[in-house]
């Protein structure tokens, strides 16, 4: 095969990676069909199509990653079930467009997380009212978010967003928050608090889905948004033959 038509050929996979590329972003990120990562300022319906909102799918505990404690919050006593919830969203007034599937921690302690409040609204986690406790939530979430693998510390991470998102301090023992269950969840949460010392990596993407601003049932979730991972592949293919061509043109 000539020069040429080698470098022909070059040029046809590069146009077909970039256009694959530029599909792939169109998908992702103009809320059609296919439901892309959440933005601020974007409203969702979020409902539960899963069973259990704890349970994940797939997963190795059929009954999904939580474990009940009991907690102080707003002068009494209360059980309740910490953990991580799995939940579904789609686009708010578009009954055509996909659910897709989401994984979240509710920030709010005394508030029950359904019924779902239709539609959320999304914020960036550096809004108010945790403008004040964002930087711990991004340090806590980037040291121990991939931890959450099991019962225990799904319930521990979740606890630690309570004390940190409604309290804003570090100590699960005094305060307007307190966990009143002792064992591997109080240990565990308090160790991880009590590591929060400004040098941990900051978690990117988090966002906020509030379903009734200012309302007194108002109950929070905290999830994080990355682009998705086909994207990121076909865009890479995208650049890898940018790279490629630049290089042909040097030699």
């Amino acid at each position: 095969m000539s020069r040429g038509s080698m470098q022909g050929m070059q040029m046809k996979l590069l146009r077909k990676a970039l256009a694959l590329s530029v599909c792939a972003s169109a998908i992702a990120f103009s809320g059609g069909a296919t439901a892309g990562p959440i933005a601020a300022g974007d409203k969702v319906e979020v409902q539960n199509n899963v069973g259990s909102v704890f349970t994940p799918s797939p997963t190795s505990d059929s009954n999904g990653l939580y474990s009940n404690v009991t907690i102080y919050v707003a002068g009494t006593s209360q059980s309740v079930s910490a953990g991580m919830f799995v939940l579904d969203y789609r686009e708010a007034g578009n009954p055509g467009s996909s659910w897709e599937q989401f994984l979240s921690f509710c920030l709010s302690p005394d508030v029950y997380l359904t019924p779902f409040d239709n539609p959320y609204t999304a914020f960036n986690l550096s809004s108010s009212p945790y403008s004040g406790s964002a930087d711990r939530i991004s340090e806590f979430w980037g040291r121990y978010r991939s931890l959450v693998i099991n019962d225990m510390t799904a319930a521990a991470f979740q606890v630690g967003l309570w004390e940190l998102a409604f309290e804003g301090g570090t100590n699960l023992a005094s305060g307007s928050f307190r966990l009143l269950t002792t064992g591997s969840v109080f240990n565990t949460a308090q160790g991880w608090l009590s590591s929060l010392d400004g040098s941990g990596a900051r978690a990117t993407g988090l966002m906020v889905l509030v379903d009734n601003p200012g309302g007194t049932d108002r109950q929070d979730l905290l999830t994080q948004q990355v682009p998705e991972p086909g994207t990121l592949a076909l865009l890479g293919i995208g650049f890898a033959g940018l790279a490629l061509l630049r290089r042909r043109r040097t030699a």
